[in-house]
């Protein structure tokens, strides 16, 4: 009789929505504002057609801190939803039961022209 091969199931961790302890930016919301504020440039052509709103940015937030699964839930065009996905620093992981845990973050981040 032929031998059966089992295949491996790769077995991705559960990505939690709410956790005990939410994944933070270092320093806190202010720090990640004025993070997004000193490296975000606003693109020409959003610039250029007046276009202004809110860019609504979700990812997956590691348990050694690192982003990953980056998405924009809701643009705004321009190239402002390309502008916004960008690499951060590592974050502080969300916390289930004292162990770090994958979680998902929304953040919302607003293109305003001066």
């Amino acid at each position: 009789a032929p031998a059966e091969i089992e295949e491996e199931e790769i077995v991705e961790a559960e990505i939690f929505k709410v956790v005990e302890v939410m994944p933070e930016f270092p320093g806190g919301a202010a720090k990640m504002m004025e993070y997004i504020q000193k490296n975000m440039k606003y693109p020409m052509m959003a610039r250029e057609s007046d276009i202004q709103g809110r860019v609504f940015v979700n990812f997956v937030v590691e348990p050694d801190g690192s982003i990953s699964n980056v998405a924009v839930l809701r643009g705004i065009g321009g190239g402002c939803d390309e502008e916004s996905v960008q690499s951060m620093p590592k974050w502080n992981p969300g916390k289930q039961r004292g162990t770090a845990v994958r979680c998902a973050f929304t953040v919302p981040i607003i293109f305003k022209l001066q």
